[in-house]
């Protein structure tokens, strides 16, 4: 890539089968640069920068709003927590800018059939916040806010759409900001527009923030969570399973290789899970392994990757019959945020 970069985002363009970079952190300054990778050259290609840097935001491609992609929120390194969103054309460049209802850093987004999005959790930069920001498409112009709140209000959580055109999203685990983590979850449903409520007890077997949640589609219909940290000093290799239809969680013997956070989970087209990178509390990750539902989600090693690397991307590419992955940016515990992209192909 043309910057170092971590705590940025990889969006798949539907156009042209590349991958948009935006913004960031550099350990100095947030970034407003954004770059396309494209997989018929290997080649990044700048492109216009964001109207302010920002990094944990999200980026999410808007199929039937003429395909821009919306990079929500985030935090600048001079203003703080953002409550603007850029409407990014990634093959033109242009850029609209619209406003978010109030300030919103290291939320979740889920994009409903390229028709709403939902920003789900995040802090303000005083607290940590237990709403959700919705915008429908056709009027691009103006989220609005769900109808009600979670009982928590988590960041470095995650938050999985439960697919099947349920319109139901499970946000789970999490942390406050300080010391608390969660092993709460909550489901937000997208047709009431509002957070509705689960069974009395239904938690996460332990607390869990930092992690990644995948869902796996027909005839799983589940998700499945990998890592995180158990708290500050605590670093997971277990692994969590939420079945959609029960609405509850089934036990699992099998675990990780590895203890890891802030790494990336992608499904592939052959149904495993490739995890890449993370942090053990020591060091960044260059172990990779997958994951094979189909098998108890036995998990065995993945080539390592050049250099270990944490809070860094991958993205399936479209482009290949089989799954290759685009690994970027990220950061390494020597070097430090990193600009080399790696990968990975099955």
């Amino acid at each position: 890539m043309s910057s170092i970069r971590y705590l940025h985002t990889s969006t798949l363009i539907s156009q042209d089968d590349s991958v948009l970079i935006t913004g960031g952190y550099n350990a100095v300054v947030g970034l407003a640069s954004t770059e396309k990778y494209i997989p018929s050259t290997g080649c990044f290609q700048t492109m216009s920068s964001m109207s302010v840097a920002r990094y944990l935001h999200t980026a999410d491609q808007l199929s039937s709003l003429s395909s821009f992609v919306i990079i929500a929120g985030g935090y600048n390194t001079v203003s703080g927590v953002l409550n603007t969103a850029d409407l990014f054309d990634p093959m033109t460049g242009n850029i609209i800018t619209i406003s978010l209802t109030s300030l919103r850093y290291a939320h979740r987004s889920v994009l409903f059939n390229a028709s709403k999005l939902v920003l789900i959790g995040g802090g303000n930069g005083v607290t940590t916040i237990a709403t959700g920001y919705v915008l429908t498409i056709g009027s691009p112009s103006l989220f609005t806010n769900a109808n009600n709140a979670m009982l928590m209000a988590p960041f470095w959580h995650t938050a999985t759409d439960l697919g099947d055109n349920s319109y139901l999203v499970l946000i789970a685990g999490g942390m406050d900001g300080s010391t608390t983590f969660f092993s709460a979850i909550a489901l937000y449903q997208a047709s009431l527009k509002a957070f509705i409520s689960l069974v009395a007890g239904v938690n996460m077997p332990t607390t869990r923030a930092y992690h990644t949640a995948t869902y796996l589609l027909a005839p799983y219909n589940q998700v499945l969570l990998t890592g995180g940290n158990l708290d500050s000093t605590t670093w997971l290799h277990t692994l969590a399973l939420f079945d959609a239809a029960s609405l509850q969680f089934i036990p699992l013997t099998s675990t990780m290789s590895n203890q890891r956070s802030r790494h990336t989970a992608t499904l592939l087209f052959n149904g495993k899970i490739l995890l890449v990178g993370g942090y053990n509390g020591i060091v960044g990750l260059n172990t990779c392994e997958l994951i094979d539902p189909s098998n108890n989600f036995l998990s065995t090693p993945a080539a390592n990757l050049n250099i270990g690397r944490y809070n860094h991307t991958a993205t399936l590419l479209s482009s290949s019959e089989n799954s290759t992955v685009l690994v970027c940016g990220g950061y390494n515990t020597l070097l430090g945020p990193v600009n080399s992209c790696e990968l990975y192909f099955v």
